[in-house]
């Protein structure tokens, strides 16, 4: 079995002694989720679709499909915050295909508010209904989702009630999304934190 080394943020990227409180280790920066993560606040989280015909074709035409439900939402006039983060998206899945990211099953990511994921759900199903993509699609969600991941080198980094360094989020929401029916809830541990 191979052990997988866990990354250690180095002395130029901590402050060390904290504020006194529990957590005596911080982020010199601020973590990925104050700073980067903000997104969620426009409810935009990530989700993922594989086409279960594992036919690289079908996944190239998802792409086209997402590109074109994103522009349709643009053009429908949205919030300047939200354009800029579709505007991204389209910007990502153009390019996803030419670099070759694909390994394994044919699938792809992308981040969305409900009425993205909404509307790009519709259109697969009408295009596997008319034959347009081979097999169904399934769609998830990713672990990202809020509350989904405890990294105390990145996402839970500057959580100062000494929690930073536990895996509550994680398993809290595990707990929390399995009784309701979720039948995709793992909770594992990777090289920097938990993951639902």
């Amino acid at each position: 079995m191979a052990m997988h080394s866990c990354w250690r943020p180095s002395e130029q990227e901590l402050m060390l002694g904290g504020d006194g409180g529990s957590d005596s280790t911080k982020f010199r920066y601020p973590s990925y989720v104050q700073d980067i993560m903000g997104i969620f606040s426009l409810g935009f989280g990530p989700f993922r679709w594989v086409c279960t015909s594992g036919d690289p074709r079908d996944l190239e035409t998802s792409d086209i499909i997402a590109d074109k439900v994103m522009q349709k939402i643009i053009q429908g006039g949205i919030t300047s915050a939200s354009r800029r983060q579709y505007e991204d998206n389209q910007r990502w899945i153009r390019e996803a295909g030419k670099h070759r990211l694909v390994v394994g099953s044919q699938a792809r990511i992308l981040y969305s508010d409900q009425l993205g994921r909404m509307s790009i759900a519709r259109a697969f199903n009408d295009a596997v209904r008319s034959g347009q993509i081979r097999g169904p699609i399934v769609i998830s969600r990713d672990h990202h989702d809020v509350s989904g991941t405890d990294s105390p080198f990145r996402e839970t980094s500057n959580i100062y009630d000494g929690s930073a360094f536990t895996a509550d989020m994680a398993v809290q929401n595990c707990i929390g999304d399995a009784p309701e029916g979720n039948v995709g809830c793992t909770t594992q541990w990777g090289g920097v934190g938990w993951v639902k």
